[in-house]
């Protein structure tokens, strides 16, 4: 047997175990016995934890955040930590949760804005506001840039707190500062928009550029237009394409979009169609709106398409749908709605696993 199917099968092996363990209630459950193996510094018992902590299985996670929160057979790595016991909580592992808490209140800042977020976002937790606020607080004034990033946007927004544009650029600065790269792009575009501060070209292209080099899709989404328009840089279409794909490719659908429309312009239409067709795929409705117009002699795609953009309140596919409407049968009406959900199966919704504990 090749290593590689042994080491799924002993995967597929773990799970089952797992799945078992789950069902039994003797005092050593399997994955107790595996996390201490792991602590210990078995390999493959940290391999196994894992795999399985990938593929979702709650136990695992917590198991997994415990040993990287203790440094248990793994270097301490409090963002893994973090990430696994969040991911553990949200399932349900009352056992992740408490080590979350008890951390938060022992002045970890890190598991402190896990804990407020996890409350901003109900999730593992009852939502409330008023308790994020004050563990997202906790987190930036102990030094901790994702808390002042997240506590910059709370003031932003006057979510939890009274909106004050001030406080919420003097937390994004000094998490920008500290190299986070969401707040480095938010800064930009404050600075770009002169939103809250003195509008200054120049510093938002340098933070979307400092934010784009790290890997910030939306910086190098903004980065690539401001190449396209010239907005506090010289033109340049090659630039503008580089860093449209470069967030394109990590699934941004405004820079999807934007590249289609640049491709284009160059003539290469199977790109510009490929591109066009994964951002309204991703629910931009300014890409469904695009491509139903590219549909307009077939009335059920083109329908589809406009039913998409029109729900997130797009005005003119609103107007077209209407129009394709009243000369449409009953049925091809049910049927183009119909289609309309498969064209986008698997987006929508924000996975809250991903946007609370995966940052």
């Amino acid at each position: 047997m090749s290593e590689g199917l042994l080491r799924r099968w002993a995967a597929a092996a773990l799970l089952l175990a797992l799945a078992a363990a789950a069902c039994d209630r003797s005092p050593a459950p399997f994955h107790e016995t595996l996390r201490q193996r792991a602590g210990a510094g078995d390999p493959d018992a940290l391999a196994w934890l894992l795999s399985a902590a990938e593929q979702g299985h709650g136990e695992a996670q917590a198991s997994l955040g415990l040993l990287y929160l203790g440094g248990e057979g793994v270097e301490r790595d409090a963002r893994s930590a973090a990430r696994w016991l969040c991911a553990a909580a949200g399932r349900g592992s009352g056992e992740a949760l408490a080590a979350i808490i008890a951390a938060a209140e022992a002045g970890d800042p890190g598991l402190q804005n896990t804990l407020g977020l996890m409350h901003l976002h109900g999730y593992g937790v009852p939502r409330n506001t008023a308790v994020a606020v004050r563990w997202i607080d906790a987190a930036a004034t102990l030094g901790h840039p994702d808390g002042q990033y997240h506590l910059a946007l709370l003031y932003g927004e006057g979510r939890g707190v009274a909106r004050n544009d001030s406080t919420a650029v003097a937390w994004l600065e000094t998490a920008a500062r500290a190299g986070h790269p969401g707040a480095r792009n938010a800064l930009g575009l404050r600075r770009l928009n002169g939103d809250g501060v003195a509008q200054d070209s120049d510093a938002a292209i340098r933070w979307f550029r400092a934010a784009a080099e790290q890997g910030h899709p939306g910086a190098q989404n903004h980065l690539g237009q401001a190449y396209a328009l010239g907005l506090g840089v010289i033109p340049d279409d090659m630039e503008a394409m580089y860093w449209f794909g470069a967030a394109a490719e990590q699934g941004d659908p405004v820079a999807q979009y934007n590249l289609s429309f640049l491709h284009a312009r160059y003539g290469n239409t199977a790109e510009a169609v490929r591109w066009m067709r994964a951002a309204a795929e991703n629910g931009y409705a300014d890409a469904q709106f695009s491509l139903a117009a590219e549909y307009m002699l077939r009335d059920m795609h083109a329908y589809a398409w406009l039913h998409l953009a029109a729900e997130q309140g797009h005005e003119e596919a609103d107007r077209r749908r209407q129009e394709l409407w009243e000369y449409m049968t009953h049925d091809d009406v049910s049927l183009a709605e119909e289609l309309s959900t498969d064209l986008t199966r698997g987006t929508g919704d924000p996975n809250p696993e991903r946007v609370v504990c995966a940052r």
